[in-house]
């Protein structure tokens, strides 16, 4: 398998597929179809706009939302410029995302829409490190006036700004990527214990783990 990291295979899958079929999505009954050009395009604006707005190399991005397609290119846009992302399970209540945030010292949220939107809000003057809140479904909140909150798209046209004074700023911070380096920081559901634990999971692990499922579902 290509790459130590998941940034590096997903760039090795783009150079090698293009624009072949990446990902098929039903929304509103309709199938949606990215290419692996789409979503290069995607991830590398996002990712270029989330340093535009301060995100650093080790910092942690508190991830929330459905099984489509914007969560894993918010995934893999935050693990390319090696910052770390914090999945939450999606019924979360705000106090649970309150602990998990603030023990992950988490800066940055990328939430799904309204919903998860107003859970991060709910819980901001006691998460006193959070900077931004990235929403991808505008749905609802285009009459709030929060600046903690900004588009999906519109950090993605601020990576394309950002290209514009660091050229190829992308492909090189991808590829300094290591195994050993922390690919996510996953939390227990916290039903055997007091509070949840956080699980860290480098790139080589979560690496391994795909290439033994892809020996049994050729994937």
């Amino acid at each position: 398998m290509p790459g130590e990291t998941i940034p590096q295979l997903f760039l090795s899958r783009y150079k090698q597929l293009g624009g072949k079929v990446a990902i098929r999505y039903k929304d509103f009954g309709k199938w949606q179809t990215y290419s692996w050009q789409d979503c290069h395009e995607v991830i590398k604006y996002f990712s270029l706009g989330l340093l535009s707005i301060g995100l650093e190399r080790g910092d942690k991005v508190a991830i929330i939302g459905d099984n489509d397609p914007y969560l894993y290119w918010a995934y893999i846009a935050a693990e390319a410029i090696g910052s770390i992302p914090v999945p939450l399970y999606v019924d979360s209540i705000p106090k649970e995302i309150n602990y998990i945030f603030n023990h992950s010292d988490a800066k940055f949220a990328v939430a799904k829409d309204q919903e998860q939107v107003d859970k991060f809000l709910a819980i901001r003057d006691t998460t006193p490190l959070i900077k931004k809140i990235i929403y991808w479904d505008p749905k609802g909140l285009r009459t709030y006036d929060e600046p903690m909150l900004i588009d999906f798209k519109e950090v993605m046209r601020l990576g394309k700004e950002y290209e514009q004074s660091n050229p190829n700023l992308f492909e090189l911070t991808a590829e300094e990527g290591r195994a050993e380096d922390t690919s996510a920081l996953t939390y227990t559901s916290g039903t055997t214990a007091a509070v949840p634990k956080g699980v860290v999971m480098t790139h080589g692990y979560m690496l391994r783990n795909y290439d033994y499922v892809a020996k049994f579902a050729p994937l």
